[in-house]
């Protein structure tokens, strides 16, 4: 017959583990996640940004100007190109689940199918979703917690970093199997993020492209990353690079700024 020793746990470890579980799990991540996916939109802002293209068949330069509204559960997002002259006046619009798309060339207005939403902005490495905001990260995604530790972020100084996995939820219209999110706070516990891993499938262990944020810097009274870099490991030096020039919180906008009228 045979026998088994009981195991017996301290009583101090057995509190301390639990201590360490609780705690991990009160930890407000869906917030984080949240702010640190609006800090560079708040309620509402107006943006001027550059966007740097580097592809092996081609490279592009665009002079973009975007605003959006977060006031409501289902956010309106206005994408103009301002620059160069072939690509001015195309535009691109969400309100709601709405998402349109206008060519200055033949006046024309195109609303996208669900079906476009993984396909790439204007020949960029951004996605119309990325770009739009369809998926929200904050809802859309289960979270559980990876890594904490405290280190330093220039211009901020001592931040705490954490790396949280992203699993989608069963019934959630997404494109990702995983997403490990990076982010970090500072001493008024404000969230950053720091970089972003798209897998394709949750076991995955290579990720698909990877979005990192950096270049903080003061805008409009508030510190804020003005670089957005989208890299593909399996495309070795091509890259999207969207750089922010000019950006103001909580501008005056209406649903007219998001009409068919202010595409044209």
């Amino acid at each position: 017959m045979a026998t088994y020793r009981t195991l017996t746990v301290p009583l101090t470890l057995l509190l301390s583990l639990a201590a360490h579980a609780s705690a991990a799990d009160s930890l407000p991540l869906q917030q984080w996640i949240k702010q640190a996916e609006t800090i560079l939109r708040g309620d509402t802002s107006a943006a001027i940004m550059s966007m740097k293209i580097k592809k092996e068949a081609y490279q592009r330069e665009y002079d973009l100007m975007v605003l959006t509204d977060d006031r409501a559960e289902s956010s309106k997002v206005l994408i103009k190109m301002l620059g160069p002259a072939l690509w001015r006046g195309n535009a691109t619009v969400k309100v709601d689940d709405k998402i349109s798309f206008y060519d200055p060339r033949n006046s024309r207005v195109t609303v996208m199918g669900s079906s476009m939403l993984g396909d790439n902005w204007m020949g960029s490495h951004f996605s119309n979703d990325d770009l739009m905001r369809e998926t929200d990260l904050s809802r859309h995604y289960d979270y559980q917690l990876l890594q904490q530790q405290t280190g330093q972020e220039e211009g901020i100084g001592a931040v705490r970093h954490y790396t949280i996995k992203l699993s989608p939820k069963p019934t959630a219209p997404v494109a990702w199997g995983k997403v490990v999110y990076q982010l970090y706070l500072d001493g008024q516990q404000r969230a950053y993020p720091k970089q972003l891993d798209y897998f394709q499938r949750a076991d995955d262990a290579q990720a698909a492209r990877t979005l990192s944020y950096s270049a903080l810097k003061a805008m409009d009274g508030k510190t804020v990353p003005t670089r957005m870099t989208m890299l593909l490991p399996a495309k070795r030096g091509e890259f999207t690079e969207i750089e922010y020039r000019k950006l103001k919180f909580n501008v005056k906008v209406s649903a007219e700024n998001f009409g068919e009228r202010a595409l044209q």
